[in-house]
């Protein structure tokens, strides 16, 4: 039992003897820990100035470009084709005849018209001439057949005349023969046969006067017989439209042109009334259709530039400007349909191509701009490395717009600073850094590794040093 108690005093005391050992080496086991801790080593990185420039905000988006007029041109009239004048390809100048149909029929219906108006106008003793004159004057309205100047002239026509004639004779007999009757030297009867002659020559007065107005109306649905004729002589000729609505604002370079894009029509060919002879489109300007996300409806004002790009003319920029804006927003799509006008002055665009195009909405004179490459992007995350005395800071961002060599970014940044270009893969916040300048490298390497001319010879010419032993 006493080599038991005696075993226990000795365990405990080798168990207190390095607690002793330690606590009075406390310092010196710091120190080492200190110089056991790893050096972290700088990062050699390269830098570049954060830059602020004016950038442009836009909305990007792509469309159809449109003629600024698509015409379906039709026939008028019916009747066989006499003469196709142009093809598909054609430019045509508006007012250009197209198309000549055959007009022999309306030939005849306009001399038909013609000799139906001259027959009225000769019951009613004027001429072709006068005629034209009273209806340029008093037009073919109400005013022709009951105005003083035309009271005159029916006054005048023969049948008029003479039924005034009349009636003046039966009035100086009704008055002859009253005076005979107050005297007795005629009879009642013979009086009241006087009357009714007087009356009746005043109804014939007066329904000469309505002949003769009615004979005005049929001279005047002659004449309009006389119109319609020659005007469907006239449309036997198919000539290309002239627009009344292009733009005011910007205008077009050169003459306003057709072009024919289809021509479905061919001489001796019987066409209907309506039928489609020419599809035509105005080339200079054109007409941009996109569709814009509902989000930028209020950015997106009628005046602003557009720039456009069609894959026909790869590295060529076109312009133009915001000329329509739709009010309403499809339920389907989400999107609002913008027009932008497109001069196309030299006509390298095409109708229905398909463009990619940029609305500039607005321009910010300083933004924040650094170089592509310093902007890291992992796990959702997005920062730049700036360098604050000799170590890097991360600072979060976000981006915006993008050039060649550049990138937009906004965040808690520096007025000014520098932005880390490289090396930051192996960056942390605060890790210290080294500052390296890229040297340009060389146009030739293999040029630099070759000796120069003269040492080269000197070197050919220089004899060989003598063998060991000689």
């Amino acid at each position: 039992m006493m080599l038991g108690r005696a075993f226990r005093w000795i365990a405990a005391a080798v168990m207190v003897a390095p607690v002793g050992l330690l606590s009075g080496c406390g310092d010196k086991a710091e120190k080492i820990a200190e110089a056991a801790a790893p050096v972290i080593k700088p990062v050699s990185v390269t830098l570049a100035e954060i830059e602020r420039r004016p950038v442009e905000r836009t909305v990007d988006v792509v469309g159809t470009l449109k003629g600024w007029e698509e015409v379906t041109l039709g026939s008028k009239r019916p009747g066989r084709v006499l003469k196709v004048l142009k093809d598909i390809g054609d430019t045509v100048k508006p007012g250009e005849t197209l198309v000549e149909l055959e007009t022999t029929d309306a030939k005849l219906a306009v001399m038909q018209a013609e000799s139906r108006l001259l027959a009225e106008l000769a019951l009613l003793g004027i001429t072709r001439k006068q005629a034209e004159e009273y209806v340029a004057k008093f037009g073919i309205t109400e005013r022709l057949i009951s105005g003083d100047e035309v009271q005159q002239i029916i006054a005048k026509t023969p049948a008029v005349v003479q039924a005034e004639v009349m009636l003046t004779k039966a009035e100086q007999n009704l008055t002859r023969q009253r005076q005979l009757t107050v005297r007795g030297a005629g009879t009642n009867q013979e009086l009241q046969n006087i009357e009714n002659d007087y009356r009746a020559a005043q109804a014939s007065r007066d329904n000469t006067i309505v002949t003769v107005r009615n004979v005005i109306a049929n001279a005047m649905a002659a004449r309009v017989n006389l119109d319609v004729a020659e005007q469907t002589l006239a449309d036997m000729t198919v000539k290309a439209p002239v627009p009344t609505n292009m733009p005011k604002d910007v205008e077009p370079s050169g003459p306003i042109v057709y072009a024919i894009t289809r021509r479905p029509v061919h001489e001796g060919q019987m066409v209907k009334e309506g039928e489609a002879l020419f599809d035509l489109v105005i080339q200079r300007p054109l007409r941009l259709w996109v569709n814009v996300p509902e989000r930028f409806t209020p950015e997106i004002e009628v005046g602003q530039s557009v720039r456009l790009n069609v894959a026909a003319r790869p590295g060529e920029a076109f312009t133009g400007q915001v000329a329509r804006i739709n009010p309403s927003v499809d339920p389907v799509s989400r999107t609002f349909q913008v027009e932008a006008l497109v001069p196309n002055p030299t006509g390298l665009l095409r109708p229905g191509g398909f463009a990619k195009a940029a609305i500039l909405t607005r321009r910010d004179s300083e933004a924040v701009v650094v170089p592509t490459e310093s902007v890291i992007k992992y796990a959702g995350v997005t920062k730049i490395f700036v360098v604050e005395g000799e170590k890097a800071r991360a600072i979060p961002v976000e981006t915006g717009l993008e050039g060649k060599d550049w990138i937009e970014v906004k965040g808690e940044l520096p007025t000014r600073g520098q932005v880390v270009t490289s090396g930051q893969s192996m960056l942390a916040n605060g890790t210290p850094v080294t500052i390296r300048t890229e040297e340009p490298e060389a146009d030739n390497p293999a040029e630099e590794a070759k000796p120069a001319e003269g040492e080269a010879t000197k070197a050919a010419a220089a004899p060989a040093p003598p063998a060991p032993g000689h």
